[in-house]
């Protein structure tokens, strides 16, 4: 099997409204009060989230593209924190939830992954489970090399 085939295998791809954790934690009453309207108030970038077997691509961030590798991520999870609260993100316990991506370099990154607005609805806990067995396959990949 050719390698270079298989890396660029599209496993997953949406629509993604993106947030860091600095971004959230400058936020303040008005932005928050815009999001329970529209949660862009809070998440200024949006592109694409496109998913390969070696890597993750966030298109429009920050006016380019950010590739990320499994290496660079330290852990996934899918939950409210104190930065982006159930009552943001809709009231519904996992399907408003983000993914937050913890960067080895100790960036997080948070994801809501094909939202909809009217509904408050997310892909969010299908890409947790895609980017956890993403990083999972890696990890085994490394350790069989």
């Amino acid at each position: 099997m050719n390698d270079n085939a298989n890396s660029s295998s599209v496993l997953a791809k949406d629509d993604y409204y993106g947030a860091t954790a600095v971004d959230l934690k400058g936020t303040n009453l008005a932005d928050k009060a815009k999001a329970v309207v529209n949660q862009r108030a809070l998440f200024p970038r949006r592109g694409t989230a496109v998913l390969y077997s070696d890597r993750l691509v966030l298109t429009g961030w920050d006016g380019g593209d950010v590739t990320l590798h499994p290496s660079e991520i330290a852990s996934i999870t899918n939950e409210f924190t104190e930065l982006y609260g159930r009552f943001l993100g809709g009231g519904v316990k996992k399907m408003g939830a983000p993914v937050i991506l913890q960067r080895t370099s100790g960036e997080e990154v948070y994801l809501l992954l094909n939202h909809r607005w009217f509904s408050e609805r997310t892909d969010n806990v299908r890409w947790f489970k895609l980017l956890r067995d993403w990083l999972t396959a890696a990890a085994n990949a490394r350790g069989r090399n």
